[in-house]
């Protein structure tokens, strides 16, 4: 295996770790995490053992990528220092560039991000208002269960999972760490070898950041994202299905056995016995045991 190669897979495996290890804040045992969804959604998922991630909509939302840059530059301004070489000098001027191009091509360099998003909030009215649409449901999971079979089913898979940031000096934080030990890493290879593969590792990490990077006006969603990134890699698996009117790409879980589910809430504008008394009839005949699921109406009260 050449150089180039080498670094190229070091960059990238120590980039992902690197950061998991920072988003990674959830003691998993003993809690849940919550996905607020459609009804059609949660029984979609719950016929064929599947989780359903969608596309990440920030690659074509201008105002987050707006946002990032804005973290990304800052980190910049503060890392200039003079006394690292030529070679420092060469990295900033490709992060720079790779910022650049992130902007404006991110759909164009091949990039796919596909997020399965969760809340550890159970029966919060602004979720429902935002993604379930005040008549949905949403579905509780054991954290320990279902981050423990995401790990196995998509080990080969660029895969990341934790809560979402929302504090600026703490996603500031985590780009200082991450840039600082890449720097470290190519320290000791040629300039050629370098510039040949930092574009690339640079994109990975900024659609990698740029998915659990958040302005803190989202703080109370309180969001644990389950992320896969890849380039061309999910190609013949993306699936489509139709939400509020638009087409949704998503790619699909399979989990060999019933899903982990802990609990369910049913959402504010179905809180009706029969909506409560026909979701236990449903998932019972689905093989699901109602000692072990707990089926509850939220307490909200939505007002339109």
């Amino acid at each position: 295996m050449d150089g180039k190669k080498i670094l190229a897979e070091q960059l990238e495996r120590h980039s992902l770790r690197s950061l998991n290890m920072q988003i990674k804040r959830i003691e998993e045992t003993g809690q849940s995490l919550y996905h607020y969804t459609s009804l059609n959604s949660l029984m979609g998922m719950i016929e064929t053992n599947r989780l359903w991630m969608s596309k990440g909509t920030f690659l074509n939302d201008s105002s987050e990528l707006v946002y990032f840059s804005g973290i990304l530059k800052t980190v910049l301004e503060k890392m200039e220092v003079p006394d690292k070489g030529e070679l420092w000098g060469v990295f900033t001027e490709q992060l720079q560039q790779a910022l650049d191009h992130f902007m404006i091509e991110i759909e164009e360099s091949g990039f796919e991000v596909y997020v399965f998003s969760m809340s550890q909030t159970e029966d919060s009215l602004a979720l429902w208002y935002n993604y379930a649409k005040g008549d949905g449901y949403n579905i509780g999971f054991s954290a320990e269960e279902l981050l423990g079979k995401i790990n196995h089913y998509l080990m080969d898979a660029g895969l990341l999972h934790g809560l979402v940031v929302y504090s600026k000096q703490e996603q500031e934080t985590i780009l200082e760490n991450l840039l600082t030990e890449s720097f470290e890493l190519i320290s000791e290879y040629r300039e050629e070898q370098v510039t040949s593969v930092l574009a690339d590792h640079f994109f990975s990490m900024m659609a990698s950041c740029a998915v659990f990077f958040k302005d803190a006006a989202f703080k109370s969603e309180e969001e644990y994202r389950i992320a896969v990134i890849s380039r061309g890699e999910v190609d013949g698996k993306v699936k489509f299905r139709a939400r509020n009117g638009v087409i949704i790409p998503y790619i699909e879980v399979l989990f060999e056995e019933s899903l982990p589910i802990s609990h369910i809430t049913i959402g504010p504008k179905n809180n009706i016995d029969i909506a409560k008394s026909g979701f236990e009839h449903y998932v019972r005949s689905k093989g699901y045991n109602l000692e072990t699921i707990s089926v509850s109406k939220s307490v909200a009260a939505l007002r339109y």
